[in-house]
């Protein structure tokens, strides 16, 4: 019923003109949304943990997505680089290998028990976006909020049809490179936000993949855990609660903002608060991250916090 309902309001009889698809209603949808709508849309479920596709249970139809393959090994200046963002070929067969279509609609969820759940969706959907993907969002809360709205899960999973998706313009602007974020260690317009916890920005810890310890000099530290619940669901705050955080953390809203981690992966979260939530539009993802400009011996790294 609800396709042929979907179908008389696409289909303009007096015309015999087919409508566009109504769009995602927001970068961030809920769980009743999406139980309204769900034959409609392409549902990629992210997380690391395979096996818990089946033993957790997922929303019925979604497609399983590996977050450790949304990434690839690239070399640049010689440098051996994992984790990075997936060149134009590589992205567009990893879009139809999951049955992405040209026109889909894409609802990307996740376990939605942590934080960490959460970076991994946010990092998918940062790539559809530089490559021109228009209609995409995140389930706010992922899989445990689906629940929580007393919708069920399924332990049945099917293989994904290939899909037809074609690879868009590109969006450089929400990218930087090593050497926008050397340049902007003298650019008072640009604010640097370092998203891991407070242990790795003053270098009480660090990933074996990154070669120094601490933070590039400058840079304010976001962690990205700081946006969801602690307990419960891993959804976002309201608007008002993730401002008074950036607030907090004296993060200069007007000007440029440039995110890096350990690896490019955590601070998607924060790209997705500052430029799809709050609508910050000149906010970029450093994609080497530190564990490109710890490479670099003449890259400046620092344990002391900004002032």
């Amino acid at each position: 019923m609800k396709k042929l309902l979907l179908t008389l309001l696409l289909f303009n009889p007096m015309t015999n003109i087919v409508l566009a698809e109504a769009s995602l209603p927001g970068p961030l949808i809920t769980a009743d949304w999406l139980a309204n709508n769900l034959d409609e849309v392409v549902i990629l479920d992210a997380r690391k943990d395979l096996d818990s596709f089946t033993s957790e249970g997922h929303i019925e139809g979604a497609i399983l997505v590996n977050v450790k393959k949304i990434r690839i090994d690239r070399e640049i200046d010689g440098k051996k680089l994992t984790r990075m963002r997936p060149d134009a070929a590589s992205f567009e067969k990893f879009m139809r290998d999951h049955g992405v279509n040209k026109n889909s609609q894409i609802v990307i969820t996740h376990r939605g028990q942590k934080s960490g759940h959460v970076a991994g969706a946010a990092r998918l959907y940062w790539h559809m976006k530089y490559y021109g993907v228009k209609n995409v969002a995140l389930l706010d809360g992922g899989n445990a909020a689906w629940v929580t709205a007393l919708e069920d899960l399924t332990t049945e999973s099917e293989k994904a049809a290939s899909g037809n998706y074609e690879v868009g313009a590109k969006h450089p602007e929400i990218l930087a490179t090593m050497k926008q974020v050397q340049d902007s260690l003298n650019d008072s317009s640009v604010t640097l936000v370092d998203t891991r916890g407070l242990r790795y920005h003053i270098g009480v810890d660090k990933k074996d993949y990154v070669f120094a310890y601490g933070h590039i000099p400058g840079a304010r530290n976001l962690p990205y855990k700081f946006l969801n619940p602690a307990k419960g669901d891993a959804v976002f705050f309201e608007k008002d609660k993730l401002k008074n955080i950036i607030d907090a953390l004296h993060i200069n809203m007007d000007n440029t903002l440039i995110m890096f981690c350990n690896s490019a992966y955590e601070c998607s979260s924060d790209w997705f608060v500052l430029h799809e939530i709050l609508d910050h539009k000149d906010v970029r993802i450093y994609d080497g991250s530190l564990h490109q400009w710890t490479q670099y011996e003449a890259n400046p790294m620092t344990r002391k916090l900004t002032p």
